[in-house]
C-alpha cells in the first residue's frame, strides 16, 4: 500500500503539473489570439489594457508582448530576467522563494508569425495542492492498509466464486458454447464484469446466427468475409479467372402451369438442394437461384485453380443426382424434372454489384453470358462446354466428352464450337457416387422421419 501510495501521489502531482502547464499556454495563447489585431493595427493602448487586465488576477504574476525577433514591446508585472520567447516556450523561474512559470505563445498571422506573448503565473496553488494532496494520500494509505489487513479475509471470499464462475464462462466460449450465461448478479466490479460477459456472449451469439442465416443467402466464403469487416462491404470488383456453370430446368414454363405454388416451391427445393450438395462437394458457391436455374461459380470468391475440372465435375454430379433423385421421386409419385447446363470458364468480374443501398456478390463478363447462352441451347440431361475449355490436356484427359458441333450463339458473330460432357475419369466417378448415395440416404432418412410426425 505505501508503494501504491507513492505511486499514487507522483502521478496525481504530474497530472496537477501537466494540468497547470496546460492552463498557462490556453491563457498565453487566448492572449495570442486576442492581441493579434491590435497588434498589427499598432493599437499600443489597447494592448497595455489587456496585460494590465491579466496582472490584476492573484495568479497572474506578468503578462508581456514581444515581437517577431523576441524584442519586448510592452509588459506589466514580472518577467523572469533576460526573458525571449524565442529559446524555450515554458520558462520556470523563483521570485523571492516564489516559484513561477512563464509560457510563451506565438501570434500566428497566416503561415507567419507577428510576434510573441508571455504569462507567468505562480505556482504556490499548486505547491499548496501538492503538500494537500501528498497529507491526503499518505493518510488514506494508512486507513487503507487497516482496512485491507481487516477485511481481506472477507473479500477473497466474495471474490473467489464470480471468478471462478467467469473461468468456466470463458472455457465455455472457448469450446464454441456462446449460450453458456452467468446468472450471478451484483453491484460492483465484478458484477460489471459479468455483465460485460454475457452482453459480448449474446452479441457473438447473434453475430454467429446472423452469419448462419447469411450463409443461405450468400456463399460461406463471402458471408464470412462480410461479417468480419463491414466497413469494408462497398461496390466495385476485381478481374479474375473463374468457371461458371448453369443449370436450369427443362419445360419449366409449361410444368408450372400444371402445379400448385407450393407443389413447385417443394420441388425446386429438392433440386436445389441436390445441386448444393454437389456445389459444396466441388468448392463451388451458388451465386444465385434465378428461379428454375441456378447460377454457380468456381474459383471465387476463393481462390481454386483446378477451378474448370471441379466446375465440370460439379455438373456431371448435378446430372447424376437429378438421375437418381427422379427415380426416388417416380417411385414415390412425385414430378420428376430434366436438367439442361452451359458451363464456360474465362476472364470475368467478380465483386459487390448493384446500388449502395442494395447489392450483391456476383460476377459478369463475356464467358458469364456464354455459359448461360449454352445452357439454353442445351437439351434435357445435357452438359455443353465450350469447346476451349477442352485444349487444356491437362482437362481432357479426365474428361469424356463428345463434339457436340458449332451452335449459333446470340450475341455472337461467329458460331461457337461446343462439347457434350459425358462424364470425368473414373475415380472422381467413384467419389461422386460416394457422395450421391450419402444424399439419397439422408433424403430418405428424412422422409421416414416426416412420416413418423
Amino acid at each position: 500500500m505505501t508503494i501504491l501510495g507513492t505511486l499514487l501521489l507522483n502521478n496525481q502531482l504530474s497530472r496537477m503539473r501537466d494540468q497547470a502547464d496546460s492552463f498557462g499556454a490556453a491563457i498565453a495563447q487566448q492572449l495570442a489570439n486576442t492581441a493579434r489585431e491590435p497588434l498589427l493595427a499598432d493599437d499600443t493602448f489597447f494592448l497595455k489594457v489587456q496585460l494590465n487586465n491579466l496582472t490584476r488576477s492573484e495568479s497572474v504574476r506578468g503578462a508581456a508582448l514581444f515581437n517577431r525577433e523576441g524584442g519586448l514591446i510592452d509588459k506589466a508585472g514580472i518577467l523572469p530576467l533576460a526573458a525571449t520567447p524565442l529559446q524555450e516556450p515554458v520558462r520556470r523561474w523563483n521570485l523571492e522563494n516564489e516559484p513561477v512559470t512563464t509560457y510563451y505563445s506565438p501570434i500566428p498571422v497566416g503561415e507567419l508569425v507577428a510576434g510573441y506573448t508571455a504569462i507567468s503565473l505562480s505556482d504556490r496553488p499548486i505547491m499548496a495542492a501538492r503538500e494537500a494532496v501528498r497529507d491526503t494520500m499518505i493518510t488514506a494509505t494508512l486507513i487503507m492498509s487497516i482496512i485491507a489487513i481487516i477485511v481481506a479475509f472477507v473479500i477473497s471470499r466474495r471474490l473467489a466464486q464470480p471468478i471462478q464462475d467467469l473461468l468456466a464462462a470463458t472455457s465455455a466460449m472457448r469450446k464454441g458454447d456462446l449460450n453458456y450465461r452467468i446468472q450471478d448478479r451484483r453491484n460492483d466490479e465484478i458484477g460489471g464484469l459479468i455483465e460485460a460477459y454475457n452482453t459480448m456472449a449474446h452479441g457473438m451469439l447473434e453475430k454467429e446466427q446472423v452469419e448462419r442465416v447469411l450463409q443461405r443467402f450468400v456463399s460461406p466464403s463471402v458471408a464470412r468475409n462480410m461479417m468480419a469487416d463491414l466497413d469494408q462491404v462497398q461496390l466495385g470488383g476485381r478481374d479474375v479467372q473463374a468457371t461458371v456453370v448453369f443449370a436450369d430446368i427443362v419445360g419449366f414454363t409449361r410444368l408450372s402451369e400444371s402445379l400448385a405454388p407450393d407443389a413447385i416451391a417443394d420441388m425446386l427445393n429438392v433440386y436445389f438442394d441436390a445441386i448444393t450438395t454437389a456445389t459444396s462437394f466441388y468448392r463451388g458457391t451458388i451465386d444465385k437461384y434465378m428461379g428454375d436455374c441456378a447460377m454457380i461459380v468456381f474459383g471465387v470468391p476463393e481462390k481454386d485453380d483446378e477451378h474448370l475440372f471441379h466446375g465440370l465435375c460439379c455438373a456431371v454430379m448435378i446430372q447424376r443426382l437429378v438421375e437418381r433423385l427422379n427415380e426416388y421421386r417416380q417411385a414415390s409419385g412425385h414430378t420428376t424434372v430434366e436438367f439442361r447446363i452451359g458451363i464456360n470458364s474465362g476472364d470475368m468480374l467478380a465483386g459487390n454489384l448493384g446500388s449502395r443501398d442494395r447489392m450483391q456478390y456476383t460476377v459478369v463478363g463475356d464467358a458469364v453470358n456464354l455459359a448461360s447462352r449454352l445452357s439454353n441451347m442445351a437439351g434435357g440431361n445435357e452438359i455443353i462446354a465450350a469447346s476451349p475449355l477442352l485444349a487444356n490436356p491437362n482437362i481432357a484427359s479426365r474428361v469424356r466428352a463428345t463434339e457436340f458441333g458449332a451452335m449459333r450463339i446470340r450475341g455472337k458473330t461467329d458460331p461457337v464450337s461446343t462439347f457434350r460432357i459425358d462424364g470425368v475419369h473414373a475415380l472422381s466417378e467413384t467419389l461422386m457416387e460416394q457422395r450421391i448415395a450419402q444424399f439419397l440416404a439422408r433424403l430418405s432418412a428424412e422422409h421416414q422421419r416426416a412420416q413418423g410426425e
